[in-house]
């Protein structure tokens, strides 16, 4: 009986070298689909300063660095890229133009976003172009819809969202980078209402759903998956007895609707760093892998399926 093994990650963050583990995963696991579940662009600007002497200055990760050759400002700017922000390469003048033009900032960290993203999308056809690996990529809570026609251009990556796709001969995805409202107010944070509208525009469109996928970005309410750290109102974790970060659930009430609804075969989740893991709505596996981007490492899920379900999954990190 034919199987299918499918690479799962998501909030990569920016970082170029997680996805460029997440582009070459088809090759190195063998999977035959690969699926990045949302928050794939960064979230900060590394400005990287000439100075007078013709040296470069910039601030990053806590620590000021010096450069003094093209060289060193070359592998600087690549451990930006890796850990998820973008090196911008400027001057004193333009960043005093920068710190009195907010939106110029946003206009300026749009197009890095941008740019950034067209590389990638360079590298994934590289990569894959002789290849028979599928490749999925959802843009997520945190992502700007600038970045929409960036994936629609590439050719070997497509965007499923609030479509039905076909992984294989037996299955079919649904997918929504869309969450429930956050403290942060991100471009694709939406209300609870709104969410279930668009997860029924799609799941209706679903012909076998006992052999669906479900590619939330936003996990299911009140599970293993969703917990994180309480926050006050300063944005700060609340502590409880012994210093630890209270937690709380912070999932989406709608995504859980959906999932008790239909049971689907398989629901594939992200949005909580910290809540990897996985869990059993009643017939559905759900799966969060995690992520730890700033440090390079990915986190992601091997499921290995045939037209009877889910035979095996398990967790990795690279």
């Amino acid at each position: 009986m034919p199987r299918s093994l499918i690479f799962f990650t998501t909030d990569i963050h920016g970082s170029e070298k997680c996805f460029l583990k997440f582009i070459n995963a088809g090759k190195f696991y063998k999977a035959n689909v690969i699926i990045l579940g949302g928050d794939i662009t960064g979230k900060k600007l590394i400005p990287i300063i000439e100075q007078p002497d013709g040296s470069f200055r910039t601030t990053f990760l806590a620590s000021e660095r010096t450069m003094r050759t093209q060289s060193e400002v070359n592998s600087v700017e690549q451990s930006i890229r890796d850990t998820g922000y973008y090196p911008y390469r400027t001057n004193p003048k333009e960043m005093d133009e920068l710190r009195a033009d907010e939106a110029k900032v946003k206009d300026l960290f749009s197009k890095l976003m941008v740019e950034s993203l067209k590389r990638w999308s360079r590298l994934a056809e590289e990569r894959l172009k002789e290849t028979n690996v599928k490749c999925f990529v959802t843009p997520g809570n945190d992502d700007f819809f600038v970045i929409d026609p960036v994936l629609k251009e590439c050719r070997c990556i497509a965007n499923p969202e609030g479509i039905v796709v076909d992984i294989d001969d037996n299955h079919e995805m649904v997918s929504s980078g869309y969450s429930n409202m956050t403290p942060w107010k991100c471009p694709r944070d939406i209300s609870e209402e709104e969410l279930a509208r668009k997860i029924d525009a799609t799941t209706s469109q679903v012909s076998d759903m006992k052999n669906c996928i479900f590619n939330f970005h936003c996990p299911p309410y009140g599970t293993p998956l969703d917990e994180a750290p309480k926050l006050d109102k300063e944005m700060r974790p609340v502590l409880a007895i012994g210093g630890q970060p209270e937690m709380e659930h912070v999932g989406s009430v709608a995504v859980m609707n959906a999932i008790k609804k239909h049971q689907p075969l398989l629901g594939l989740h992200g949005h909580i760093h910290e809540s990897r893991g996985s869990t059993k709505i009643g017939r559905t596996l759900c799966l969060n892998p995690g992520s730890e981007y700033l440090e390079g490492i990915l986190r992601g899920a091997l499921v290995s399926m045939d037209e009877k379900g889910v035979k095996d999954f398990m967790f990795i990190s690279s």
